[in-house]
């Protein structure tokens, strides 16, 4: 059996990702789709609305074959470790190709752009750029502009797309990366065009505008938001302001450690925690010219979770293993087939885990365990030890 590849967050899961996993079976040449899917924390440095085995569910309900978690340290990360981590674990699920939702949607011209990692004009415009004191974003797309002469070249979608084409050479996979065009709405857009809105409009309709998301959403997943929402179990990152800031006291000394902390920001956040019991005005503070939203967000959940650069580093040697949280029997036929060929781990459950991993790979277990532990602080839910199985 083959097997195309999705990379996905599903925060929720909504209309825009249905079409984009119909487009996935059409243009892939699998017969099962598998997604690597952010677990209890996001790229952009937030928890997930809801927690991964619901999101999970919401995903093999509306047609994904496999799911198999993204670990914190990969998905709370920028564009380029996610990328990595994410392509290393569907390059370890075997897939023949990788299907992303990109603003072009034209996957020549994101190769184009993946191959000026070497190109020395590009990495010194960059460098001339971060020296200004803009963001890597803003950096990265002025230096392509610079070299191409276009303007709004890159986008949300097409930078993940440009880093899933990268992973994919540094790696040496044999993959194949298809872009599909996002239709609807922008990516962080509060809009809705037809039954399309972004994640983001989605999640700023939860309560007073439930009635909007049904049509907005598969009817299985609309089903398990409203009762997450409904019984409190929908996590924002604010309501984590508590843990967050006894940390940034703690560890006053240590901050420097932290994943994507400059030096002198680990002040400016201490300062801040100390003078400010709300998370609003605590962010306020916070807030500077030189760093993105995500990037500051990010910053906050690696403090939380205690992503520092050396769990980085060690994620960056390479996928530690893969673990599946849910799969229907398509997916499973699959997964006996993947069982058999070796390499990295792959594993169905955590029972007698300690004699399959060992070293580096189980402490980067344990940390991911450990991440997933802090989300249920604040909205408890129950750990699953296997898969959800969808019969």
């Amino acid at each position: 059996m083959k097997a195309t590849g999705v990379v996905v967050e599903y925060n929720p899961f909504h209309n825009g990702h249905r079409y984009h996993l119909e487009k996935a079976r059409e243009e892939g040449t699998g017969e099962v789709v598998i997604a690597a899917m952010s677990g209890d924390f996001l790229q952009r440095g937030e928890p997930a609305i809801v927690n991964k085995w619901k999101r999970a569910e919401m995903a093999l309900r509306s047609g994904v074959d496999i799911v198999v978690e993204l670990p914190a340290y990969y998905s709370n990360q920028s564009a380029e470790i996610f990328a990595r981590g994410a392509v290393g674990i569907l390059g370890a699920m075997g897939v023949s190709d990788l299907v992303f939702g990109s603003e072009s949607g034209e996957i020549e011209k994101l190769k184009n752009i993946a191959s000026l990692e070497e190109n020395e004009e590009f990495q010194s415009y960059l460098k001339e750029e971060l020296g200004r004191g803009s963001s890597y974003p803003t950096s990265f797309a002025a230096a392509i502009e610079k070299i191409t002469g276009e303007k709004g070249y890159m986008t949300p979608n097409d930078i993940l797309g440009t880093e899933y084409v990268r992973s994919i050479n540094k790696l040496g996979l044999d993959i194949k990366p298809i872009a599909i065009k996002r239709e609807g709405t922008g990516y962080h857009s509060h809009d809705v065009s037809g039954d399309i809105a972004s994640a983001t409009a989605i999640r700023r309709m939860l309560g007073g505008e439930m009635g909007k998301i049904k049509n907005l959403v598969p009817e299985p997943v609309y089903e398990i938001l409203t009762n997450e929402f409904q019984n409190g179990r929908c996590a924002w990152l604010y309501e984590f302001y508590p843990i967050l800031r006894h940390e940034i006291i703690l560890h006053k000394d240590s901050l420097g450690d932290i994943q994507d902390i400059e030096a002198g920001f680990e002040n400016r956040l201490y300062e801040s925690a100390l003078k400010n019991r709300e998370f609003e005005k605590f962010y306020e503070d916070i807030m500077t010219k030189r760093y993105t939203n995500a990037r500051i967000q990010r910053i906050l959940t690696h403090i939380l979770l205690g992503i520092t650069v050396k769990i980085t580093e060690e994620a960056k040697k390479g996928v530690p293993y893969v673990r599946v949280i849910g799969f229907n029997k398509n997916g499973g036929r699959y997964l006996k087939g993947i069982r058999d060929k070796g390499g990295i781990e792959v594993f169905t459950t955590l029972k007698n885990v300690s004699k399959k991993l060992s070293g580096r790979e189980k402490e980067l277990l344990d940390f991911n365990e450990r991440c997933s532990m802090i989300y249920t602080v604040i909205k408890e839910y129950e750990e699953r030890k296997t898969p959800i199985i969808m019969r």
